[in-house]
């Protein structure tokens, strides 16, 4: 099992106290409103743009973030308030609620938790000098409209180097196909990555297959990957939507019998995942920011712990990109001495060894977070975790 083991020492001091704290003397059942009481005239306010239902739970651990952080006397004594917005992915809905955020004060904006949104979003930050920590979204031209944007999640190009290389050395493989949804940027540009690295490596990619949004029936593409001969190792399959593990169940059904197995990106973090897909997605893996069952740090461990007091269900993926992107800009906010939005980015890019939900070294030159990717596979009928890898 591999793991990178970022310099520990020191901890963020006041990460530690307000989840530690929390739960020794608090508990979930006390944490406050995150919205503060109406009768407080002064809070700082930070904005969060992200979709309420797929990934949905980003928003959790932002509110995660918050509750404790208020509970721990928010910014030197002043409550955070965190002002939500629902842009249901819908770029131009993002970009105008970034500038109705912006009017209202916030001082940071979270989110929002798709590529296509934040590259919009990121502009108008950049033009306010309002700091930009993204969720969920991965892809590398995100952070690309200024030094105001700051992405927490794993780009595409990393996980699909990762993921080329572990067919290769872990599977053995040597052969792959690919299946992409036509249109989508996610799917496309990790497609895209996953076929030159997997080249790269040594691997032959034998087929590229498309399909459109929505679709429910892979019989061309399925029967174009059977044709190759021989067999495929692999399929590598860049999902993001409800309708992707249609395509293994029909893959690995008795009119295909596809024996590749089955790699994605982190798209495939979804709770309805194995739902969808069935026993065919039994062996697959997948590329992932967080794994509850991880080997976690003492800090990673307790927010498995209070998330799961709070939602009634373990935290997956997009909950703890939410939960450490607020906690690096609360940190961040904690270590100025004005409070204004220029020194929160200045502080956000000195972040070093953040601890939380997951550990991130540092942001590199073109604020991408440097942290370990997680490799989940689906055994015995259920997501679990597979393995850490370094970055």
């Amino acid at each position: 099992m591999n793991r990178t083991v970022f310099n520990r020492i020191p901890f963020f001091v006041s990460l530690i106290t307000f989840l530690v704290t929390s739960i020794l003397f608090f508990g979930c059942e006390r944490i406050q409103p995150i919205v503060p009481p109406e009768d407080l005239e002064t809070t700082i306010k930070i904005g969060l743009i992200y979709s309420p239902t797929d990934p949905g739970t980003t928003q959790n651990g932002v509110a995660l973030a918050v509750a404790l952080a208020n509970e721990a006397g928010g910014i030197n004594g002043i409550p955070i308030e965190i002002l939500f917005r629902e842009s249901n992915r819908e770029p131009l809905l993002s970009t105008q609620y970034a500038k109705e955020l912006i009017d209202a004060g916030v001082l940071a904006i979270l989110g929002p938790d798709y590529s296509d949104e934040a590259v919009e979003v990121g502009a108008v930050t950049q033009e306010y000098g309002i700091p930009m920590m993204t969720t969920y979204p991965t892809n590398p031209k995100v952070t690309q409209n200024g030094n105001f944007s700051f992405q927490s999640a794993i780009r595409d190009p990393d996980q699909a180097r990762i993921m080329a290389k572990f067919a290769i050395q872990e599977l053995d493989a040597m052969t792959a196909a690919v299946l992409t949804e036509t249109g989508d940027s996610y799917s496309e540009e990790l497609s895209e990555a996953f076929i030159k690295y997997f080249a790269e490596q040594g691997g032959t990619v034998a087929t590229q297959q498309f399909y459109e949004m929505g679709a429910t029936d892979y019989t061309e593409q399925l029967t174009a990957i059977n044709t190759v001969d021989p067999a495929v190792d692999i399929v590598f399959l860049a999902g993001l939507g409800s309708e992707f593990p249609l395509a293994v169940k029909q893959a690995k059904s008795a009119e295909f019998n596809i024996t590749a197995t089955f790699l994605g990106g982190d798209g495939w973090d979804r709770p309805d995942l194995v739902d969808i897909g069935g026993a065919a997605l039994e062996g697959s893996f997948f590329a992932n920011h967080f794994s509850p069952e991880g080997e976690l740090s003492n800090l990673g461990n307790q927010f498995v712990s209070l998330y799961t007091e709070k939602f009634g269900f373990a935290p997956n993926g997009p909950a703890a990109l939410g939960f450490d992107a607020t906690n690096i800009v609360i940190e961040a906010m904690r270590r100025t001495t004005d409070l204004t939005p220029a020194t929160i980015r200045d502080e956000i890019e000195a972040t070093q060894n953040y601890n939380g939900a997951l550990m991130v070294s540092h942001f590199d030159e073109n604020r991408y977070a440097i942290k370990d990717l997680v490799i989940n596979t689906v055994k015995d009928g259920k997501i679990q975790f597979h393995q850490f890898i370094a970055p």
